[in-house]
């Protein structure tokens, strides 16, 4: 792996992805409920892409592994979503409309610091106003005993991934799966600023300090270290954009997508090619 290459090929999956966009956008094809919900998924993926990229560039390696994150979080609920049809884009709906009410009341109390909002003092009257959607929806994301679900869908990830896999095919299965297993675990550590995420990022898992003869040993192994992750988690994004591209390719199959995931496959195994080429030399 080269962080160059990785970088070179994710500008390549971007254009991919901004094509797709508008290939499936409502002035292209018309509205669609489907549409209306992973639009707007699939657009700020793209824009965490191109943060990505401008930070690789410029070396700025954690908070470009932090990205990778929610990227892959989105990449997993568009395909869920695809994969599951009308009951997931219903969710997501009434998950997001009641949630936003819930919004409208929220507040914090801390050691008797409290934060609140002033719609707070009428709670009862906008309650009783509802529209009966908006009850129905409140309903379904609460528990019997009075508590909000803070989820939209009772999936867990992994769960996502099984529909996913079941429904695309292997392919699409095996890199969702591999960038799965390379991302989640470890980069949750990394946003959370642990001690142990703070190891994983700088090296410190690999070798302690005690086990350098100088700090420009250190120094050295620990920004190889830092680069070589950064290009192992751009490897994952740039197979995740590819896993993406196929759903989408299967999701709405005309011409226009279907060329686009053929380029996308094509550029993907020249890149490929690229290693073996290097390692023959």
């Amino acid at each position: 792996m080269e962080l160059k290459k990785e970088i070179e090929h994710l500008t390549q999956q971007i254009d991919f992805l901004e094509r797709v966009i508008i290939a499936i956008s409502p002035s292209t094809i018309g509205h669609s409920e489907l549409t209306s919900v992973i639009g707007p998924i699939l657009t700020l993926n793209k824009e965490s892409l191109k943060s990505m990229l401008l930070l690789a560039e410029n070396t700025q390696y954690r908070d470009m592994i932090i990205l990778s994150r929610p990227f892959l979080e989105g990449t997993i609920n568009i395909g869920f979503i695809c994969a599951e049809g009308d009951n997931a884009i219903i969710n997501s709906k009434k998950y997001a409309y009641q949630k936003g009410y819930r919004d409208l009341f929220h507040g914090i109390d801390i050691n008797g610091f409290k934060i609140e909002k002033a719609l707070v003092d009428h709670v009862d009257e906008i309650e009783k106003a509802a529209p009966n959607h908006m009850k129905k929806a409140l309903a379904d994301f609460t528990t019997k005993s009075g508590k909000e679900i803070n989820s939209w869908t009772p999936e867990t990830t992994k769960q996502k991934l099984e529909k996913i896999g079941k429904t695309y095919g292997l392919y699409v299965n095996g890199l969702l799966t591999f960038a799965f297993y390379s991302i989640y675990r470890d980069v949750s550590e990394i946003i959370h600023n642990s001690y142990y995420g703070a190891r994983i990022y700088l090296g410190m898992q690999q070798k302690d300090m005690s086990a350098f003869k100088s700090s420009g040993d250190a120094a050295k192994f620990f920004s190889e270290h830092q680069e070589r992750l950064a290009t192992l988690f751009l490897q994952q994004i740039n197979i995740s954009i590819n896993a993406l591209l196929n759903i989408l390719s299967q999701k709405f199959p005309i011409d226009p997508i279907k060329e686009i995931f053929t380029e996308s496959n094509a550029a993907l195994v020249t890149y490929a090619d690229s290693f073996k080429t290097t390692a023959d030399d």
